[in-house]
This record gives C-alpha cells, sequence and structure tokens, in this order.
C-alpha cells in the first residue's frame, strides 16, 4: 500500500492552475482505470481522495471494498483487417507506457478443449515492434485466447474470450487498476484508533476521530540553517546500497568531472566543432531572473552523474552534449534563424546546424537529456545522419562515401521515419521544412508506478529539423550504387546492410520519406546480390555477432537468414489485385529461391504459401496454388505417419534454432497450413483433381490435430463436393459437435452448411 500512496502523492506536483477561476465543487479524473476525486469547499480547503467505494463491518474489523473501482484493465476489440502470417493472429496492445507492463502480462491460447498455452508478452520480443505506447506481434490462431494480468502480489487475473474464426486481429487497450488490487480492512487497536492496512502488510495508518484530534507538538528548538544540495556527498563517503565500504580512493570523485561551458556563443560552436561526436544544447531564457542558477544546477547534475559513470568506466556512451547557457545578447542568432519562442532550448550539431528545437528552457526540458537515456538521442542521430546523406548526395560525392552515409540509417526492423506528411517552413538550412514529433518518453518505471508519472513527462514535445531530398536522384544514386557491387568478387557487408533494411522497408528511404513501397528494379537485383552471396553473408554476420560481446550466439534476428525472408514476406504485404502479375510471379521467384537456401524452416514454407495464395486470388487461378502444395506435402510426408516425421523434423529445427515454442505449436501450423489450402480448394474450385487432392490434406490436418471443429467443417464441405454426401454429413455432424458454443459466428455457419447438406441444396 505505501508504494501506491506514496507515488499517487507525487501526482499533486503537477497540478498547475490557470487565469480562470476556479469553481468549488468536486471533480473526477479517470486515471488509467483509477478514479481519483478533488473536492474543493468554499472556503478555500480540499480534500484529494484516492480510495472509495464500499464498506462492511464484520465483528470488529471494518473491510473495504471496491476500491478504485472494478475495472479488469482490459479493453478488447477485434477486427478482420488485418493480414497476419498463415496460422498466425495479430495482437495490438495500447495504453500509456503499454511496454512498461509487458512484463506483468501474459497471453494464452487454447485449441478446443486442449490446456491454454500461455506465454508472457514480453517473451515476444523478438517480434514486438517496440513503440512506448503500443506494441505489435503475432499468436498462433485458436479457438480462445486469454489474457491475464499478474499483479505486484502475484495475484493473476485470467479473462478468457473466444477468438472467431473470421477475426485476424485482436487490438486490446490496457489501464491499470492498481488502487483496485489494494486489500484494505481496518480495525480498533488497544487505544481506540482505527488502524487500516493493507491485508499482509505492515505500517498501517493511524487514524482517530477529527473531534479527538491533537495539536501537532512544536519543536522546542529551530534549526540555525537549512538548504537543500542536489547529490550531496564528502570524501569517502559510501555508495547508496552499497555494501561494500567507502568508495576506492582509485576511483575518480563524481563531484570532480567537469564540462567546460564557454562564455559566448561564438566559442561554444567553435569547441563544438572540436567534438563532431557531441551535440551542442542551447539554453535560452532571458527574462527568467533564475535563469542562471537554474543552468548551473542542471549543468551539476549532469557532471555529477557523467562522473559517476567515470569512476568505473568510460563516459564516452553517456556524454554526448556540450552545453551553452545564451544571454540576450545572442538575441540577433535567434531571430536570424527565426526562433521565437522564449524560452527555447536549441540542438545542434558540430557543424552549427539546427536539429532540432523545443519550448521551454534547458532546465524545464533535462528529463530529455537525462545521461543514462537520452529521450532524444537516437532521433538526432538520424536527423544528423539525413543532412549528412543530403550533403554527399548534393555535392556529388562517390557512391562509396554516398553509402558509408545511408549505413546510419540502414538498421533492421525499425523503419520508422521522424516526420508526418504534414510539414511548416523554417529557416537556417537551405531546403528544409520543420515538424513536431513527439520525443520518445524516457520513464523506466516499475510496473506499479508508471502512471503516476505520466503527467511529468507529458512536457514540450521536440521539432525536428526535416531535411528534403530529392526522391528521384537519391534512387539514381541508389541504382548506381547497386550497379557497382552486382560485380563483386565477395560480399560488401556494408552493402549488405544497406541493402537488407532498404527491402524489409526499414532503411534510408523509409525513414526520409515515410513510406513503404514495393520493390524496384535496384532493390530485384539487390536480393539477387544477397541469395548469390547468401552463404558467405551468413558467415561473415556470424563471424562478426560472435566478436560482438553484447550479442547471444543465438541471436540470429538481424541475420540474412531471418531478415530476408521478413523483407520478402512483408513486401508480399503490400501487393494488391491491381499489382501486375508480373511482379507477383518475380516476387514468388525470389520465395523460391530463398526456400532453397532455406532447406527445413517451415516458417519460410508457410510465408510462400501464404504469399501463393494471396496472388491467386487475385489472379483468380488455383493451379499453381494447388499442385505447388500437393508437391510440397508429398515431399514432406511421402505418404507415411506425418506425427513422426514431424517429430523428427521439430528436433532437427530446435538444434538449429528456437523458432517455435513448443512442439504442439510446430506441428500445428503444419495441419493449418494444409487446413488453409484445402479451404481455398472449398471456396474456389470445381476442379474433381483438386478437391480430391485437398480431401487427402484435410485429413492429414485431422491426424495431426485430431477433432479441430474447424478441420472438420473444411473436411465435410470437401466431401460433400466429391460426392460422398453421408459422409459429409456425418463429418459435419462431428464439426458442430466440438465447435460447441465457443465460436458463436463460426458454428452458424456450420449449421448453415449442415442444413444444406442434408437437403442437397448445399
Amino acid at each position: 500500500m505505501n508504494k501506491i500512496y506514496i507515488t499517487s502523492l507525487l501526482l499533486l506536483s503537477a497540478v498547475s492552475y490557470s487565469q480562470n477561476k476556479i469553481e468549488p465543487g468536486t471533480y473526477v479524473t479517470q486515471t488509467e482505470g483509477q478514479e481519483i476525486k478533488l473536492k474543493l469547499s468554499d472556503d478555500n480547503k480540499f480534500e484529494l481522495v484516492f480510495f472509495q467505494g464500499t464498506y462492511e463491518t464484520k465483528n470488529d474489523t471494518l473491510s473495504f471494498n471496491d476500491l478504485g473501482g472494478k475495472n479488469s484493465g482490459f479493453s478488447v476489440f477485434l477486427s478482420s483487417e488485418a493480414n497476419p502470417n498463415l496460422g498466425k493472429v495479430k495482437v495490438q496492445l495500447t495504453g500509456k507506457h503499454a511496454s512498461a507492463y509487458a512484463s506483468s502480462l501474459y497471453i494464452g491460447t487454447q485449441s478446443g478443449k486442449s490446456n491454454p498455452v500461455f506465454k508472457n508478452i514480453s517473451d515476444y520480443s523478438s517480434e514486438i515492434n517496440y513503440n512506448e505506447d503500443e506494441l505489435n506481434f503475432e499468436i498462433d490462431r485458436a479457438d480462445f485466447f486469454y489474457l491475464v494480468n499478474q499483479d505486484y502480489n502475484d495475484q493473476a487475473t485470467l479473462e478468457k474470450y473466444t477468438l472467431p474464426r473470421n477475426v485476424n486481429q485482436i487490438k486490446f487497450e490496457y489501464k491499470p487498476n492498481y488502487f483496485g488490487k489494494v486489500k484494505l480492512e481496518g480495525y480498533h487497536n488497544e487505544k481506540k484508533e482505527l488502524v487500516v492496512v493493507e491485508k499482509g502488510k505492515k505500517n498501517p495508518l493511524i487514524f482517530v476521530l477529527e473531534s479527538a484530534k491533537k495539536a501537532t507538538v512544536k519543536s522546542d528548538i529551530l534549526p540555525l540553517e537549512t538548504k537543500v544540495e542536489n547529490n550531496w556527498t564528502f570524501p569517502g563517503k559510501r555508495k547508496l546500497y552499497d555494501d561494500y565500504g567507502a568508495v576506492d580512493s582509485t576511483y575518480n570523485n563524481a563531484s570532480d568531472y567537469k564540462l567546460v561551458i564557454q562564455d559566448n556563443l561564438q566559442k561554444a560552436m567553435e569547441a563544438s566543432k572540436k567534438t563532431p561526436s557531441k551535440y551542442l544544447v542551447i539554453s535560452y531564457d532571458p527574462d527568467n531572473k533564475d535563469t542562471k542558477s537554474e543552468f548551473d544546477d542542471f549543468i551539476n547534475n549532469q557532471q555529477y552523474s557523467l562522473g559517476t559513470y567515470a569512476s568505473y568506466e568510460s563516459t564516452t556512451e553517456y556524454d554526448k552534449y556540450n552545453y551553452y547557457l545564451a544571454t540576450s545578447k545572442d538575441k540577433s542568432w535567434f531571430l536570424k534563424n527565426k526562433i521565437t519562442d522564449n524560452p527555447s532550448t536549441i540542438v545542434l550539431d558540430s557543424e552549427g546546424n539546427i536539429l532540432a528545437k523545443i519550448k521551454g528552457s534547458l532546465a524545464t526540458n533535462n528529463y530529455l537529456f537525462d545521461v543514462y537515456y537520452s529521450a532524444i538521442q537516437e532521433n538526432l542521430k538520424q536527423v544528423k545522419a539525413i543532412s549528412d546523406l543530403n550533403k554527399a548526395i548534393s555535392s556529388k560525392a562517390k557512391e562509396k562515401e554516398v553509402l558509408k552515409k545511408m549505413l546510419p540509417l540502414s538498421t533492421q526492423g525499425s523503419g520508422s521515419s521522424l516526420y508526418p506528411p504534414v510539414v511548416a517552413e523554417t529557416a537556417f538550412l537551405p531546403q528544409v521544412v520543420e515538424e513536431i514529433v513527439p520525443a520518445e518518453d524516457i520513464s523506466e518505471m516499475a510496473v506499479d508506478t508508471a502512471r503516476a508519472y505520466t503527467d511529468y513527462y507529458d512536457q514540450n514535445e521536440p521539432v525536428y529539423t526535416k531535411i528534403n531530398i530529392d526522391k528521384n536522384k537519391l534512387l539514381a544514386v541508389w541504382d548506381k550504387i547497386v550497379k557497382i557491387h552486382v560485380k563483386d568478387s565477395k560480399p560488401d557487408m556494408d552493402f549488405v546492410k544497406v541493402s537488407l533494411s532498404e527491402i524489409e522497408n526499414s532503411g534510408f528511404y523509409s525513414k526520409i520519406f515515410n513510406e513503404e513501397r514495393l520493390f524496384d528494379e535496384s532493390n530485384f537485383k539487390a536480393i539477387d546480390y544477397l541469395l548469390q552471396n547468401y552463404d558467405e553473408i551468413l558467415t561473415e554476420q556470424k563471424k562478426l555477432k560472435v566478436q560482438d560481446s553484447m550479442a547471444l550466439e543465438y541471436d540470429y534476428y538481424d541475420t540474412i537468414e531471418y531478415v530476408l525472408p521478413n523483407a520478402v514476406t512483408l513486401n508480399s504485404y503490400l501487393v494488391t489485385p491491381e499489382t501486375s502479375s508480373d511482379y507477383q510471379k518475380r516476387l514468388l521467384g525470389v520465395y523460391k529461391k530463398m526456400m532453397e537456401k532455406q532447406a527445413g524452416n517451415h516458417n519460410m514454407a508457410i510465408s510462400y504459401f501464404t504469399a501463393l495464395e494471396g496472388f491467386s486470388r487475385n489472379w483468380n487461378t488455383e493451379d499453381a496454388y494447388v499442385s505447388e502444395y500437393d508437391f510440397f506435402f508429398d515431399k514432406t510426408f511421402k505418404g507415411t505417419n506425418e506425427i513422426e516425421i514431424l517429430d523428427e523434423m521439430f528436433s532437427e529445427r530446435e538444434a538449429i534454432v528456437s523458432d517455435y515454442s513448443n512442439w504442439s505449436v510446430f506441428k500445428n501450423s503444419y495441419a493449418n497450413t494444409s487446413n488453409q489450402v484445402a479451404w481455398f480448394v472449398v471456396e474456389k474450385s470445381k476442379n474433381p483433381e483438386s478437391i480430391k487432392k485437398a480431401i487427402k490434406w484435410s485429413e492429414s490436418s485431422l491426424r495431426i490435430e485430431k477433432n479441430n471443429p474447424y478441420y472438420l467443417d473444411t473436411l465435410a464441405q470437401l466431401y460433400y463436393k466429391n460426392g460422398e454426401k453421408q459422409k459429409a454429413i456425418a463429418t459435419q455432424e462431428q464439426a458442430l459437435k466440438y465447435i460447441g458454443n465457443s465460436d458463436e459466428v463460426a458454428k452458424q455457419e456450420m449449421q448453415t452448411a449442415y442444413e444444406k447438406m442434408k437437403t442437397g441444396t448445399y
């Protein structure tokens, strides 16, 4: 209880008042499921109520109920508009600081009457596209799904939901209701005081009737002096929470670390040129009489934090900023660059180019420049990288130099742009516009305190300088780079990195223009280069990862064996019925080449057949889809026992990489694939041979996953199409039996098909 009680009180510091008159009354805020009341009385007194509900008295014990409401924390929405991988369902978790809650949330799946399989959301880290307030990943398709929250008392709340067949995306918002988790009870002690305590906890609150309240006892003596010092220390002081005694005298004292602060803007810029890896941060607040002391306090805190790291490791990773306090003497520079916000914080690169502007002084925006984690550092890197790339292209630098400038913008799995489409004019740099883009939140708080600080971090948003790059020139240069490298005798790893990012739509094009694109001729040539040098590239990537002490040998998610298939699959999602058939066939050709390189990777095969299904629907043809899956099926199972073969395949795959959570998920992925192709035949085919092949696949899916109602439904309809009416009716009865009441929509569809079979109107 204490943690929640203290954390909640911190919200008071964020309360501000406008010039408008505040009327007395009762105000309510709904803070992520936690209702808080503020009562303002006519006599200028207030009450802030965090807990409310009902109470009951049993014997001598007072029980408090419904604290903070009964909100479960989950708001769930289902959608059929997503495009997940075959046998998968997309999941989207939203909510303020959603990523901070991942470790306490679980998602489970259940097929039929089998035991549910649970997985912590943070375990999807390799698949999650991280955004502070939104997480996106995929789970295995099942009949039911569970959402679970485990609180700080290890009490778990499990909610079970039906997953209809036509649903391919689960969206849920999480609003934790921590007040509602608190269990309070009260009783009288021997002094007749009312003791209120969280059940099973210590440190109770002691209450007396207000009429019996004693006067506050005042101290007999007052201090001569009271002052507050940030980062207070003295020689030989023990580190907080350090069990090993005083600080080693050989270490640098944190208080000795000094940042060099120049006394005018010109000197600050000249000094910044000597440290090209650092940014220059300018604080401008000339009308504030306390601006110098606030700036000095900030610098002292930064110096102490940097000195703390310097006592046991290099500061290179953390010392990324030079600082300067602008004065009224610098007003002309601000006017020249059309900076009108007063106060404001400006960030420049070492060459004096403006990278970002932020309303408010450095003292206000100090959280953005936290030593341990600077909230805007990665965004500044990106702005700087785009600027450098633009200069290289504009100066007609050699292709090798341009490639080097593309590298900082080539990060697998992260294609987010800084800039939304709408922009506004700015000055200083040629061809520059600017717009507001939220900085990343730097909060790294415990789950039960994350929401308490939200208002604190909802401060001014950085405005990043946007560089306008000529799209045609950029693509023309990229085409030249590709044409040069296709002649390489051995793979160039810089080109490999840029190529992988580019075809994944997470490279320079995506980051600059904030758009995805189908492969052009240059990217198809880059893919050919990657496939031709596949083995050498993989060997070199693994060698580099072993050299990286932070990398795990089994971590393959940024190597070609993962990135290339993922990139091609993501591109297939961009294909529409309007996309030319030549392009679609060319993309399928890439899939086939990758399957040759990754024999035994069923994920690759699933992706291929998913793409082939989509293209077959676009072309309104079944031939390629049916014939190629039939070849794959016969080659995989060879007419023998599926379970034995899959067991052997799973063991062989696990020895290489664990890309399936367990054996059940692995084998069911094959069953799902067979059912998916078989259902395509149900919907699209009148070819007797295709129907017979589909029956073979469907029967196989049920040998792998017995009594699955959806698979039974598919098989029943295939039997009927094959002229086996009674067999079809019996199988459909089984489907209805096993579907039960788990999926009312699917059940109704099955019932309709069943009635048509019996009446001969199917």
